[in-house]
């Protein structure tokens, strides 16, 4: 029925139209057109065979609905044909001597004999390109090759390995190490009861270096001191056992390789009770590089820049609010929070957040002061302690959602592995599709919909099905409140300026005037407060707006002042002024004049009222220097009477 031709797993022809698989005439024409390939023609006592594989799948589906899977069936001779027995090994686990002077028990030589036998069979197969097809080549190789083992006799007497990941670790085990990895924990020799006292310390502290010994290298710079301490010789399995146990291992691991993995293996953890949590109970919020890449305006005609803030709502693990910026800062945080207050209609009764600047600036502390619930609080995480819900639901969103588009560079900082990265040729080649900045926008509101539509594989309900669950724990937020509370204070006050108030925000800057109920520039207001420092208040969706100004009084609170409008621009250029522009620019030009007349009349009024004037002073100094400073209190009263002012 099936059989290997030319390393190609084959099916008889006849078997498939014998069996009602597919009709004769129906094969003939498939093979006609290279729908089937043949690799024997049939005739002469030969048997026609074709390539299981170019059978088109809705035959294949027959075929394993008939008799499971064709390979299967020959797996176990496969397998075998590749099976040498290892003299080596043999000797080796006989002559193995344990602590007491006896050897291996006769069942557990002959296991890990035959274990060895299999190691060296998947290390031939492995390496082996023609071989590898005839197990579905390096994709499919080692599921069939682990399940191919587990079916062999069970007069092979090795370990049955659960799964492939387990198997491949015993394998990389078997390569570094050789026969002693394959014996059993409890028939180690101990002569790693000898690593103490000196010795100890010295293997610990030369394995802690950041060079990063491997166990061999280790014992040659052992070995090479060895004989002039004093010292006894030492087995690699010894020394790596000895190395694995967690009192060394915790020393040496957060030496070697940093506190994160230290933290990772051995960091206690607290278990948080969740059983009574309910939807808006904690929110958190996330920012880091998105993992997408655009098209861009470079050499390159390709980047990821772009930076993704995000919302989530812990205990349905929704994400309520998010926003997109070429940096991550406060008005990238503010924007995903007022997402998130419009999305949820409510506040949080605990609201947490990283150390990033942006968070614990005062402009932002200010707003989460205001946001949390009645009760509520807010604070953030310390760093180093993985105690953000935020940032482990945001590994798997980037993991489960975002990693999956074809334009993701997958560049997490904590990509290791080969399967984490992307396939950069793949992209480069497409760059031409790749979507704009300005489409980001609603490629990451479709990514946010699977996301929130998904759910975690143990629960029944969906994220969003979670969170509109009801609750008697909810405090609603109104129109009003959400207005009042998403306007940012800048954190020192700034000068308004004769051509008006700037702000500078993201990077970008601003600049804004004060008009009155006429759409004029305000003369009251500048007669008041050009040179003055005011607080800026403003929302960052509406800075091509108006923002508030606020003066502070001398107890410290803030008092509203006025609200500045973006500043008009004006086109001097005839031919490009719009309807009505060059009356505004006049009307704008104006009140330079306007102002200074005004000035200059209410000098001139002042002077009136007080009889003080230029004129004055000069007569005033000129009689002190003809008196030599002594004039009589009569003749001074007299001059000031006829003096040269009274006289006009």
């Amino acid at each position: 029925m099936f059989e290997y031709q030319q390393n190609t797993l084959c099916v008889a022809s006849t078997w498939l139209c014998s069996t009602g698989i597919m009709s004769e005439g129906n094969y003939k024409k498939l093979c006609s057109i290279g729908k089937i390939k043949k690799l024997t023609i049939g005739g002469n006592g030969r048997k026609a065979l074709v390539a299981y594989e170019s059978i088109p799948d809705r035959f294949k589906k027959i075929i394993r609905e008939k008799v499971g899977d064709p390979y299967a069936s020959v797996k176990n001779i496969v397998f075998g044909d590749y099976m040498e027995w290892d003299y080596d090994a043999e000797h080796y686990f006989r002559d193995y001597i344990l602590d007491n002077g006896s050897h291996l028990p006769e069942e557990k030589q002959n296991e890990y004999t035959h274990q060895a036998i299999m190691f060296n069979t998947v290390k031939h197969i492995a390496v082996n390109v023609v071989i590898q097809k005839r197990f579905g080549g390096k994709k499919l190789m080692w599921d069939r090759m682990l399940e191919a083992i587990q079916n062999l006799p069970e007069t092979w007497q090795h370990t049955r390995y659960k799964n492939v990941l387990s198997f491949k670790r015993a394998l990389k085990r078997y390569e570094d190490e050789g026969y002693i990895s394959i014996v059993s924990g409890k028939w180690l020799n101990a002569n790693a009861s000898v690593i103490v006292g000196d010795v100890s310390d010295f293997l610990l502290a030369q394995y802690c270096l950041p060079i990063k010994y491997t166990t061999p290298e280790l014992l040659k710079v052992y070995e090479s001191v060895r004989e002039s301490k004093g010292w006894k010789s030492l087995s690699e399995r010894a020394v790596n056992a000895w190395l694995e146990k967690t009192e060394q291992k915790r020393i040496w691991m957060l030496a070697r390789d940093g506190r994160e993995e230290y933290m990772k293996a051995f960091g206690h953890t607290v278990t948080r009770k969740r059983t009574e949590w309910f939807p808006n109970a904690w929110w958190a919020i996330d920012g880091t590089k998105l993992d997408l890449v655009h098209f861009a305006n470079n050499k390159q005609k390709m980047a990821a820049e772009l930076k993704i803030n995000v919302v989530f709502d812990v205990y349905s693990e929704k994400i309520i609010g998010w926003d997109i910026a070429y940096s991550e800062n406060h008005a990238s945080h503010f924007r995903a929070i007022k997402m998130a207050v419009n999305e949820s209609g409510c506040r949080p009764f605990l609201f947490t957040y990283d150390k990033q600047s942006g968070h614990t600036s005062n402009k932002m502390q200010d707003l989460y002061d205001r946001l949390p619930a009645k009760g509520g609080t807010h604070y953030s995480h310390k760093v180093g302690r993985k105690s953000s819900p935020a940032e482990q639901i945001f590994n798997r969103l980037q993991q489960q959602v975002i990693s999956k588009m074809w334009f993701s560079d997958k560049q997490s900082i904590k990509v290791r592995t080969a399967k984490n990265r992307p396939n950069t040729d793949f992209i480069v080649e497409y760059k031409n599709a790749l979507p704009t900045v300005d489409e980001f926008n609603k490629i990451f509101t479709a990514l946010v919909n699977k996301w929130n539509t998904g759910k975690q594989d143990d629960w029944e309900f969906t994220r969003t099905q979670m969170y509109n669950q009801e609750t008697e724990r909810r405090e609603e937020i109104d129109i009003m409140d959400q207005l009042s509370m998403f306007w940012i204070d800048e954190t020192k006050a700034k000068k308004y300026y004769a051509h008006g108030m700037p702000l500078t925000v993201e990077g970008k800057d601003y600049i804004y005037e004060v008009y009155d109920e006429t759409n004029n520039v305000d003369l009251e207001f500048r007669r008041k407060y050009v040179g003055e420092s005011l607080i800026v208040r403003y929302d960052p969706e509406r800075l091509d707006d108006f923002v508030g100004l606020y003066e502070l009084t001398p107890s410290g609170e803030k008092r509203f002042v006025a609200y500045a409008q973006s500043k008009r621009m004006h086109e001097s250029i005839p031919v490009l002024m719009k309807d009505n522009s060059k009356a505004l620019l006049l009307q704008d030009v104006s009140v330079r004049d306007a102002e200074l007349k005004r000035d200059q009349e209410a000098y001139e009024r002042l002077i009136q009222r007080t009889g003080i004037t230029r004129e004055s002073l000069i007569e005033e100094q000129e009689l002190m220097v003809k008196f030599q400073g002594h004039l009589p209190k009569e003749e001074q009263m007299e001059t000031d009477r006829t003096s040269f002012y009274s006289k006009f």
